[in-house]
């Protein structure tokens, strides 16, 4: 026994004796999953028509992140990073029609935890890792706009907002660190995120018919949106329930889900803490 604790014992010691605490500081892009179909675009012009797919996710946008993590030695570790996910506009759906056109768009601000494992090769100028982890979104929103002016008589701009449901994704990357010195180096990575958050409420923010405010006027069951996951003939709501419709409280409807996969390249700097 003595002979299999001692080395276990010796071997925890170097670890401990080489663990390192250290800092990141990144920042990059992500370019939206090109699998997913977010709506369509259609235009129509006299006889001619023509309709497809929009291919895309909400992920596209600028990822900063701070990553604070330690080394238990000089292959393995952990890290927590904190991320702002800043989402480019991306259009939903969009029609181009004889009496105008018509844009639906969506973007998202998100914050979010990635606590992930780490695995590095060794090298004292250039090393390579890999990390694999979890994304947890913390806070953020999805927010719509919709233009149309499909009707001259009554061009119309709405504004909404989505909040979602606690959701867990997974995320992923490579990269290459250099080395300048033993205490600070530069870093390059490509990665993927998978993240789907569910729905939870949409609430109008705006609704303006020819420039002039009118959500004042708009009931709260068209203002408001609460999802479920199941619609029976006593929901709020007029497809399942016609009679029973209360239209003086919110809508509710079947919950949808929101993908923010990406593939992503991120730079930055890391600063490593040690004794000597």
């Amino acid at each position: 026994m003595k002979k299999l604790i001692l080395p276990v014992l010796a071997v925890m010691a170097m670890g401990t004796a080489s663990a390192q605490f250290n800092l990141g500081i990144s920042a990059g892009y992500g370019l939206g999953s090109p699998g997913h179909v977010m709506g369509t675009s259609t235009t129509a012009s006299g006889s001619s028509y023509s309709e497809k797919n929009i291919y895309g996710t909400l992920g596209s946008g600028v990822q900063a992140n701070i990553i604070p993590g330690y080394m238990f030695g000089e292959h393995f570790g952990i890290e927590l990073g904190l991320n702002g996910f800043f989402g480019a506009k991306t259009t939903i759906d969009e029609a181009t029609l004889p009496t105008g056109d018509y844009q639906h768009t969506q973007s998202s601000n998100q914050f979010r935890i990635t606590p992930a494992f780490i695995v590095k090769s060794g090298g004292e100028k250039l090393s390579v890792y890999a990390r694999t982890g979890l994304i947890f979104p913390l806070m953020g929103s999805v927010k719509s706009e919709i233009i149309d002016n499909t009707n001259p008589a009554a061009q119309t701009l709405i504004q909404l907002k989505t909040s979602g449901k606690v959701s867990l994704g997974y995320t992923g990357a490579v990269g290459l660190n250099v080395h300048f010195g033993k205490k600070f180096g530069f870093f390059a990575e490509v990665g993927a995120n998978s993240l789907r958050v569910k729905s939870k409420e949409t609430t109008m923010k705006m609704y303006n018919v020819n420039g002039t405010d009118q959500l004042g006027n708009i009931p709260t069951y068209s203002k408001e949106t609460k999802y479920v996951d199941e619609l029976t003939n006593t929901s709020n709501n007029a497809g399942t329930n016609p009679t029973g419709t209360n239209v003086g409280v919110a809508k509710e409807d079947l919950r949808q889900v929101a993908n923010f996969s990406n593939f992503f390249l991120q730079v930055g700097v890391k600063f490593t803490f040690t004794k000597d």
